[in-house]
């Protein structure tokens, strides 16, 4: 009856962008918003696994990109 999915879904998607842009860091964003604890336990596995790569990920450019910028100030 109320618009509490969006509600969540967006305002948890934009504390999750606010905290990025304001400490320039990346954040795998793996909220899920789901009706019941079915759809949770359905979707947690793929959702943690996708974020937990996409972490890595941004690691390993953060550190290559960091690494770039030391060997141009050489």
């Amino acid at each position: 009856e109320t618009y509490h999915f969006e509600l969540v879904a967006n305002e948890s998607g934009a504390g999750i962008g606010r905290i990025a842009l304001d400490y320039n860091i990346p954040i795998a964003n793996a909220v899920l918003t789901t009706e019941n604890d079915a759809q949770a336990i359905e979707r947690i596995e793929e959702k943690a696994s996708d974020a937990a790569k996409v972490a890595v990920e941004c690691a390993n450019l953060v550190n290559l990109l960091l690494e770039e910028q030391f060997e141009d100030e050489e």
